[in-house]
């Protein structure tokens, strides 16, 4: 099983053997938990649809193949990079095996976690031919394992994020990426000073720092957390340039009663967008405003529906501060 394709990663294998591939943002969106593949998939697809600039997602019939192989397999191996996307499709794998009905003899784990400049492997398309053939050794996964990872993607699932906090403090000794992946979920959410999270403020500041080109932003974002997982000193959130731009133009929605930026240009790629601090905007990088408090939100983070003015007249809104969820009132302290 592997989570994303490159061509790397096929020439690791065998003309007979069977590769599932993974190829959905897990960190991205709304998730549930999985009973049908099918509806899943379904439901997956909808959202990515929704989403701008699907250049990344070129084959979306992709995101899930087939799970007949799954099945029919004695032994599974899920190939792994270090990042919350990987390590949220290890959680994804367990369930689905549990969904689909597959009894494999043996589930086992190549991870990857630095190449031999021990720099942090975040996802496979990192990693050349040579990196697969000198492969790191496998690990079996034991039923309890597998029986944490299941609980793990129940938590990450769950409505509200207290199962995953929880999760994030559980001891999981014989999967030491895992807890370090699951933490940058935390960061998906709303910060508490500002009301962005940790992303949307980095692209915020680099729209000050940058200039105006949206491609420039966004690779200028990328690269700080690719610098920053290599050095050991930031998270393992590969967001993607997608994800990126759809947070852009969730800043900059002319519907929005204070928004953080303004859009010249395409909203469908962003090669051809220019940006524009708004005064709101500068006031959220100076520590001086709340992006939730003036504009509300309606945002996912996995199984959570971050809610202000729902149906329900019930805020639904958790702020990340300094590793903790906490949730409060708009306007609350």
């Amino acid at each position: 099983m592997l989570p994303g394709f490159n061509a790397a990663a096929a020439t690791a294998f065998r003309p007979n053997d069977g590769v599932f591939v993974m190829t959905d943002r897990l960190s991205c969106g709304p998730l549930e938990p999985l009973a049908d593949p099918a509806v899943w998939r379904t439901r997956r697809l909808r959202f990515w649809e929704s989403a701008p600039d699907l250049a990344a997602h070129e084959e979306p019939a992709e995101l899930l193949g087939d799970t007949g192989a799954l099945v029919a397999a004695r032994r599974i191996v899920i190939w792994l990079g270090t990042s919350l996307d990987n390590q949220l499709s290890l959680a994804f794998m367990a369930a689905l095996l549990r969904a689909i009905g597959a009894a494999p003899e043996e589930v086992d784990v190549i991870q990857f976690r630095g190449d031999h400049r021990g720099i942090e492997v975040l996802d496979l398309g990192m990693l050349d031919d040579q990196h697969f053939e000198a492969h790191p050794p496998p690990a079996t996964l034991s039923a309890q394992d597998l029986e944490q990872l299941e609980g793990a993607w129940a938590a990450v699932t769950a409505t509200e994020p207290d199962e995953l906090v929880a999760a994030v403090e559980s001891d999981l000794p014989a999967l030491p990426c895992f807890k370090r992946g699951l933490r940058g979920l935390l960061l998906r959410y709303p910060e508490k000073a500002s009301g962005v999270n940790a992303a949307e403020l980095r692209l915020l500041r680099a729209v000050r720092r940058e200039g105006a080109r949206a491609a420039r932003v966004i690779g200028e974002v990328l690269r700080e957390f690719l610098d920053e997982a290599r050095a050991g000193t930031g998270g393992l959130d590969l967001c993607g340039d997608v994800w990126l731009f759809h947070r852009i133009l969730r800043l900059a929605d002319p519907a929005l009663p204070q928004p953080a930026l303004e859009i010249a240009g395409s909203r469908a790629h962003y090669r051809d967008t220019t940006l524009r601090l708004t005064p709101f905007g500068e006031r959220i990088i100076d520590g001086q405003a709340n992006f939730v408090d003036a504009n509300g939100i309606d945002d996912w983070v996995a199984g959570v529906h971050l809610q202000s003015q729902s149906k329900s007249k019930q805020d639904r809104v958790w702020f990340h501060d300094g590793g903790r969820l906490l949730r409060r009132s708009l306007g609350g302290g």
